[in-house]
């Protein structure tokens, strides 16, 4: 019979494979990795370390981390608060030196001893060079450039965090200008660090795009200061795309005074700092109102000249009509005159014309008159108070016949 195999507890396991570790890898070694997620408790920082496929993003290989309080201190003095709180965000690639440990309850973690910020911020450029390029080839970089920004913008949606230095000092700079000059603003919160910046930015941007033709003449995206690695975010391709299509000019001052993001390349403007930008938008307008004073004294000083240049013209032009408004005065008089004489002498040659038509009449009428007929040699015969002008209407009967000189009644027989 074959012999039963040995059989280890499993804290034998976890204690060889502890003398595995502590053998093989006596000393700290350097990797590269990418932190796929970071979160704190008590003061230490507890890392996912991953590394992924070229070609597909799947992970490949992944452990555990973590950077003891005391180790974070100690790397917050030598490299910067900044700077280690801009490494240790969510899709950073770093390169770390570890401690390999094994717990016998815990399982294999990595102990952080020391950050290599060159790696990280190495990557970062070539990252931003990638996006650059890509952004270029779609002709996007200067795609918002192009899109008018008014002369006195004082309709301003401004995308910040709440709670960013940033963000007063801009408010505080523009409510405070040396101009006096008004602006409507309306804040949209959204991250300005860590990976919930770029689609938090690209949520408020659709927000803003609902109704931005009747409210809004441009937006201003403002955060504080921070180190390479704090701006991360906004070298990411998506973000930067949205701006560059955005139908309202995107102004930025990101609070940075030697790196340049790729956010900075499509904006319509890039200013250095949140108070910078306040400054530029208070000065465009001190630039239009001095455009608009310019004009008005130009349109007055030629306003004078044409005045001065007019005065004989329209000195002319008054004795011309005053004389032709006397003229046409003594025309009108003249007419009114003989239109007088008129209307007096209508009346009578109406009187005399009528005088005239009823003679005409009364002439007609003893022409037609009966006893006119009469009186040359002609008669009347009538029968019954008839006129008789047919001798077959005669009936038997006394019959009328009326001469010049008077009435005879005359009897017809019956035949």
């Amino acid at each position: 019979m074959s012999a039963t195999p040995e059989t280890y507890e499993l804290r034998q396991l976890t204690a060889f494979l502890q003398r595995v570790l502590a053998l093989n890898f006596s000393e700290p070694l350097w990797i590269s990795a990418e932190l796929a997620q970071v979160s704190e408790g008590r003061g230490h920082h507890w890392l996912t370390l991953v590394q992924k496929d070229e070609e597909t993003d799947e992970i490949v290989a992944q452990l555990g981390g973590v950077i003891w309080a005391t180790t974070l201190k100690t790397l917050r003095r030598q490299h910067g608060l900044a700077t280690v709180r801009g490494l240790l965000q969510n899709g950073m690639s770093v390169r770390l030196r570890v401690r390999m440990t094994y717990h016998e309850r815990f399982g294999m973690r990595l102990v952080v001893e020391e950050i290599d910020p060159a790696h990280t911020i190495g990557a970062l450029e070539l990252r931003r060079q990638a996006v650059l390029e890509r952004l270029a080839a779609a002709n996007l970089l200067g795609r918002n450039a192009a899109v008018d920004l008014p002369l006195t913008p004082q309709r301003l949606a401004i995308i910040s965090s709440d709670t960013a230095a940033g963000l007063a000092d801009f408010m505080d700079q523009l409510a405070g200008n040396t101009y006096g000059y008004t602006f409507s603003t309306k804040v949209f919160t959204a991250a300005m660090q860590g990976a919930q910046t770029s689609p938090e930015i690209l949520a408020r941007l659709r927000e803003i795009k609902r109704f931005w033709r009747e409210s809004f003449d441009a937006v201003v995206i403002v955060r504080g200061g921070g180190g390479r690695t704090d701006l991360a975010a906004f070298d990411e391709e998506q973000l930067c795309r949205g701006v560059a299509e955005f139908p309202l000019p995107v102004l930025v001052g990101i609070g940075h005074e030697t790196d340049e993001t790729v956010l900075d390349r499509v904006a319509h403007r890039s200013l250095k700092t949140p108070t910078a930008a306040a400054v530029y938008l208070s000065e465009r307008l001190a630039r239009a109102e001095a455009v608009v004073l310019q004009a008005g004294r130009r349109i007055m000083r030629i306003a004078q000249q044409t005045l001065q240049q007019e005065v004989p013209r329209l000195n002319r032009t008054e004795g011309v009509l005053h004389q032709s408004a006397l003229l046409s005065v003594r025309d009108e008089q003249r007419r009114l005159e003989q239109t007088s004489h008129l209307l007096q002498d209508l009346p009578l040659r109406q009187l005399r014309t009528e005088a005239e038509r009823l003679r005409h009449r009364e002439d007609l009428l003893r022409a037609l008159d009966p006893n006119t007929t009469l009186r040359r040699g002609y008669a009347l015969v009538s029968q019954g108070g008839k006129l008789i002008t047919d001798p077959g209407q005669l009936r038997p009967g006394k019959v009328s016949v009326r001469l010049r000189d008077g009435e005879t009644i005359l009897a017809k027989e019956a035949e």
